[in-house]
């Protein structure tokens, strides 16, 4: 199955959606003190690991 254009910007754009999820998601909260579980370094550096990926592919989609 091929996909047109505009379902291709739109996979780029949910990924791009999906990175800022993930970072509000687990990386703010790390910074966040007294929030409602604690945050340890290894989710941080997953969450941004992650945020980092997920924008990374959704510009290069949108970029090709």
């Amino acid at each position: 199955m091929r996909l047109n254009r505009e379902q291709i910007n739109l996979i780029a754009k949910t990924l791009a959606d999906l990175a800022k999820l993930l970072f509000a998601s687990s990386v703010i909260g790390f910074f966040i003190p007294g929030s409602s579980g604690a945050v340890d370094i290894s989710t941080f550096a997953a969450g941004s690991a992650g945020s980092v990926l997920f924008l990374t592919i959704g510009v290069a989609i949108l970029k090709s």
